[in-house]
């Protein structure tokens, strides 16, 4: 039983801090994507969603799909 509650402790805390830990990536993401796209990338808005999806809506500035939000037109 003992080994059961520890078990469930650690994946519960584990998990706590996989997400904590995925915002910052998700803020680096946004930073390296406003220096790629400059004036043309919405860093704000790209940290702003980081935040209040706890990193899960994460930006990839490889990959157009992830940028639609973000990105401002060029006309």
């Amino acid at each position: 039983m003992q080994t059961i509650l520890r078990s469930m402790l650690l994946i519960m805390w584990l998990s706590a801090y996989a997400v904590e830990a995925t915002i910052p990536v998700c803020l680096t993401n946004c930073v390296q994507c406003k220096q790629m796209f400059g004036r043309y990338f919405q860093g704000r808005a790209c940290g702003e969603a980081c935040i209040s999806s706890n990193g899960r809506d994460m930006p990839d500035c490889n990959n157009p799909g992830t940028l639609g939000n973000y990105l401002k037109r060029l006309y």
